[in-house]
């Protein structure tokens, strides 16, 4: 019997048509990983159940961009004395927290491991006045910090403190996710713009993270911008555009608005940005202390992912 036109040794045309769709989406994966340069990820947690969830989405995202993950669990030591403990937290003995640290660990390694990219779990113990700056030493590179919001973190003030330390002593951007949203593909990102070294910076950050023809929505919040802040504005423009992207230019007053970071994250929000994008603290450190200021605004409990550079 003459052979079906459809068969080739053997092998349906509907079979052939499939192995191509999956040969065409394996080479679509392997594009997207060769073309997003994050090869290294360190995500950051305590040692707390609350951020059981926000490391399963940090992995989700390393998995996606074929990086590998280094997972650092802090576990802050006790203090002088329990008359010390910030914000009424109890003091509890140093044998304690160890053991409870072990444990945690063990369960951490547990829930990872079906995670198909390449992950390492370790612990930091220390005081914790110095527990950030022990982290900035045990990896001192990487290509992006993942860390959660407040809600993710037994101490929301130790949060704090490491992504401040983190943000102003390594020169690697910062990646801070929702406990329940990932970072898909960057298709349509928003960039807070300001004329400062921190802004340039965080040009470059997202070029590595947007997808090629992705839309960046260039925003300043400023009543009266001068000739200055337009023509430093369009520059960051023609070179995204230089790098494939479409641009946006979007102009709002301060309005009733408290704070910047708020205006910005609301934008973002309407918009249904991808990712919020800014320079972390081009003012002094102390003066966003004591005044507030975007960057504060922007580590606190977040709506959409937020990348920070400084």
């Amino acid at each position: 019997m003459r052979n079906s036109p459809y068969r080739s040794g053997g092998t349906s045309l509907r079979d052939i048509t499939k192995r191509q769709r999956a040969l065409a989406a394996v080479g679509s994966a392997l594009r997207t990983r060769e073309r997003i340069m994050i090869k290294d990820l360190l995500v950051v947690i305590d040692n707390s159940t609350k951020s059981d969830q926000f490391l399963q989405t940090a992995l989700a995202f390393a998995e996606r961009v074929g990086a590998h993950a280094e997972v650092a669990m802090l576990s802050p030591g006790p203090l002088a004395s329990a008359r010390l403990a910030p914000l009424g937290a109890l003091y509890v003995p140093e044998n304690v927290l160890v053991e409870e640290e072990r444990a945690r660990l063990a369960v951490v390694r547990a829930s990872i491991a079906e995670c198909t990219c390449p992950v390492e779990v370790y612990g930091l113990h220390d005081d914790v006045a110095w527990i950030a700056h022990d982290l900035r030493l045990s990896h001192p590179l990487a290509d992006l910090i993942l860390v959660g919001d407040p809600d993710g973190w037994e101490v929301p003030w130790l949060r704090q403190r490491v992504l401040e330390t983190l943000l102003l002593s390594t020169g690697t951007p910062v990646l801070v996710l929702p406990a329940e949203r990932s970072l898909g593909p960057v298709r349509h990102a928003v960039l807070g713009w300001k004329p400062t070294r921190e802004a340039n910076r965080a040009v470059h950050d997202l070029i590595a993270l947007a997808e090629p023809g992705a839309t960046i929505e260039l925003v300043i919040v400023d009543d009266d911008p001068d000739a200055a802040v337009r023509t430093h504005a369009a520059e960051a423009e023609r070179h995204l555009v230089r790098h494939g992207f479409k641009t946006l230019l979007h102009v709002s007053p301060t309005g009733d608005w408290s704070s910047v970071g708020e205006m910005l994250v609301h934008h973002a929000v309407k918009q249904q940005a991808d990712l919020l994008v800014a320079g972390g603290y081009a003012h002094s450190r102390v003066r966003e202390v004591i005044l507030g200021g975007v960057t504060r605004t922007l580590l606190g409990a977040v709506r959409l992912p937020v990348l920070l550079s400084h």
